[in-house]
């Protein structure tokens, strides 16, 4: 659109009449800021990368950078060319909340991995539990979580629904403790049972010996009395898979060499017979005293009944 040198809108673009020498100074401040916002962007990408590792988090962030740095330019150059960007960066605000509104689930799908990334709860190749799903972190892209399930399957998940639920990060330690219950019979020697406990752990090569195990009686369950050995081991899934089967297998065998016998849960089964107490003939009053009721005093007088006698006095 052509504004004429005295069309009110026209003034409020510009300020007075422009030169070949303000277009060309503009043109310079928007070329040097394209390029300050190249080289910002590639520097910012590599020293992001050097800190937290290649990935999403480092080329978005120096793609905002960059953008930042290029917008900047090109308003000053607008200003240069005397256009009075104030309505304008307003005109813009309005917009992007719209469009933020519009695009929520997206943005928040977007700022859910920028912090992931920058924060690292977990990196690449991590065993990870996350949404109550095991598996390898295989990649954070701007608007899910890529893992490799157990089983092999691909997952992916939402972002903020990662950053939202607790992150149990598996293997960002070497080593990492888990328990194995077993319950034995109430007539049981519980000494005897400890003991053979502890020596079906000492057989176990996989169970780490520092931090060392415990075994420890936990309670009176409805059919045993439960120890639970809490035990080390390396801090991947198949370790910890091959522990627990080493383990169970050692458990059984050290209790069935003592005749320890592992509880299971027990029925009772009723034939169906009475064998109950009988009445000959039942109570003609049942009162039952309750404490705290029948041991107290009366405070007060009975009341009198409201209802009236139908009884005719004896006028005999």
């Amino acid at each position: 659109m052509i504004f004429a040198p005295d069309d009110p809108a026209s003034e409020a673009l510009t300020d007075g009449s422009l030169t070949g020498g303000d277009w060309i100074r503009a043109a310079a401040i928007l070329f040097g800021a394209l390029v300050l916002a190249t080289v910002v962007s590639r520097v910012l990408r590599r020293l992001i990368a050097h800190g937290i590792g290649h990935g999403f988090a480092a080329i978005i962030t120096a793609r905002l950078a960059g953008y930042a740095v290029f917008l900047i330019g090109l308003f000053y150059s607008m200003v240069t060319l005397g256009v009075r960007v104030g309505p304008l960066i307003g005109a813009l605000g309005l917009g992007g909340l719209v469009l933020a509104l519009a695009l929520q689930g997206p943005v928040e799908n977007l700022v859910a991995s920028v912090i992931l990334q920058s924060r690292r709860p977990f990196s690449i190749g991590d065993t990870v539990e996350l949404l109550g799903i095991r598996g390898i972190v295989l990649d954070i892209d701007s608007r899910t979580t890529r893992l490799r399930g157990l089983d092999g399957t691909e997952i992916r998940m939402p972002n903020r629904s990662v950053l939202a639920d607790p992150i149990v990060n598996l293997t960002r330690e070497p080593v990492r403790r888990s328990s194995l219950s077993v319950g034995v019979a109430y007539d049981t020697d519980l000494q005897l049972s400890a003991e053979a406990l502890a020596e079906a752990v000492s057989r176990v090569s996989r169970v780490l010996t520092e931090p060392a195990p415990t075994i420890n009686l936990d309670g009176f369950g409805e059919s045993s009395i439960g120890f639970t050995i809490l035990y080390w081991h390396q801090s991947d899934v198949p370790s910890e898979l091959a522990t627990r089967h080493d383990l169970v297998l050692a458990v059984h065998q050290a209790l069935s060499s003592q005749g320890i016998t592992i509880a299971f849960p027990q029925v009772v089964v009723w034939s169906g017979e009475s064998t109950g107490p009988t009445y000959e003939r039942p109570p003609a009053r049942v009162r039952t005293p309750y404490p705290g009721l029948d041991d107290t005093p009366p405070t007060s007088k009975r009341r009198a009944s409201w209802r009236r006698s139908n009884r005719r006095p004896d006028t005999s």
